[in-house]
């Protein structure tokens, strides 16, 4: 049980903008049940038009400016900077994600495999405001947003945790994850360190945790924050079964 890391300078940006696919690239794994992560920027007129997705649950965290949906069920919604939009693709379903202000519109997007038994379930959606995200200072100078887990209203099929976290100057936050997941760490802003052995971490750095089938829990990891740190601490219960990547499909 290792943690691996995967700076940030070995991704490109696109357009000049913080667009990147953080994984899986040649670089870097999927990490189950996590089949992708997206650090996106979108600017009008581009953007993402109508395109199909299967066999996966989506979690868009919005970070600045605001993402327009609308989607084959008959959804349509805005999702505000602090929101999350939540589809379960399914057996299948058509949607759009285009800037929802004149600005730059930024966001993480998660995919989250859905096991072979449950790919062929009916598509659904859900968006969530800011103000439903549960917010709490863990320690002073710790903060934390739950997207998923704690007492957010955001319910994925995959058991897992999904967590927004500042870490003040100089403080400490130690991670602890439920016994059996991985998941991954990705810096937002700042620096710190990772670890005992204080490993350095730097904005659009992702920190991998693999559980290579050992069922025992996580050691305690501290993070230390050099100046102020945010990232995103996303950990779940992995499938067990290797995905077929067919573009926007996943079997």
């Amino acid at each position: 049980m290792t943690w691996l890391k995967y700076p940030g300078g070995q991704r490109a940006s696109t357009m000049g903008q913080e667009h990147a696919r953080v994984f899986p690239t040649r670089h870097t794994p999927y990490i189950d049940p996590f089949l992708l992560l997206d650090h996106f920027a979108v600017e009008k007129p581009y953007g993402f038009p109508d395109h199909p997705h299967r066999g996966f649950e989506i979690l868009t965290y919005v970070l600045e400016g605001a993402l327009a949906h609308a989607d084959s069920a008959g959804h349509e919604s805005v999702i505000p900077a602090g929101g999350v939009q939540h589809v379960v693709a399914g057996k299948g379903i058509v949607h759009s994600e285009m800037p929802g202000t004149d600005g730059i519109d930024s966001g993480l997007q998660l995919w989250i495999n859905l096991p072979r038994s449950e790919k062929g379930i009916d598509p659904g959606y859900e968006d969530i405001m800011p103000a439903a995200l549960p917010r709490e200072q863990i320690t002073p100078g710790v903060e934390r947003t739950w997207i998923v887990g704690g007492l957010s209203p955001v319910k994925t099929r995959r058991s897992m945790q999904f967590e927004d976290v500042t870490i003040a100057a100089g403080q400490t936050h130690t991670l602890q994850v439920p016994t059996g997941y991985q998941g991954f760490i990705y810096v937002l802003a700042g620096h710190g360190y990772l670890g005992e052995d204080e490993t350095p971490i730097n904005k659009g750095d992702l920190l991998v945790f693999m559980a290579n089938g050992d069922v025992e829990s996580m050691p305690l990891t501290p993070v230390r924050a050099g100046d102020d740190l945010r990232a995103v601490f996303v950990f779940g219960e992995p499938v067990g079964e290797r995905p077929i990547f067919n573009g926007p499909f996943v079997d």
